[in-house]
């Protein structure tokens, strides 16, 4: 195995962890879903809601991370991003480019802007809520092709 090749499989191995942080922090803002007042959210509750957002956005933006790596070991364009999306596509990694950037423009959305209008708050939680099934889901795929690709002995990164 080449060095790139151990390096992908060192971010996969990452992405496997955040995957299960991911997952825990999804189960536990669905517990609070969804929320009435949020004036009244109490600090671990917010905690919850901060862990899922960061651990959301962490985890989507390793795994674009991981597809610009495998771009460049199979030789193809990684600049500009949309090209790597495109190969994602072509190899079924994700199911659409459009949708890793839908995604990708709320995580920016929800990192950048400081709100406190509850209804936008809600669409932010309930919007990420929604997409973090395909972004489990395209980590599946992404792993897939890798076990595919790229033999590995460990079994830490498989779902």
């Amino acid at each position: 195995m080449n060095e790139h090749v151990a390096l992908i499989w060192k971010k996969l191995d990452h992405l496997a962890r955040m995957r299960e942080y991911l997952r825990y922090s999804i189960a536990q803002v669905a517990k609070l879903l969804p929320i009435d007042n949020w004036q009244e959210l109490q600090p671990d509750q917010h905690e919850t809601l901060a862990a899922f957002r960061i651990r959301f956005s962490e985890y989507q933006e390793h795994m674009g991370k991981t597809m610009k790596a495998i771009a460049v070991e199979e030789e193809k364009p990684s600049e500009p991003f949309t090209a790597v999306l495109l190969y994602m596509e072509k190899l079924q990694c994700i199911t659409s480019a459009d949708r890793w950037k839908n995604i990708r423009e709320l995580r920016n959305a929800v990192n950048h802007e400081y709100e406190d209008d509850p209804a936008v708050l809600h669409e932010f939680f309930d919007q990420m809520m929604q997409s973090a099934p395909d972004l489990l889901l395209w980590h599946g795929q992404l792993l897939d092709f890798c076990h595919r690709t790229y033999p590995h002995k460990s079994t830490d990164s498989k779902q």
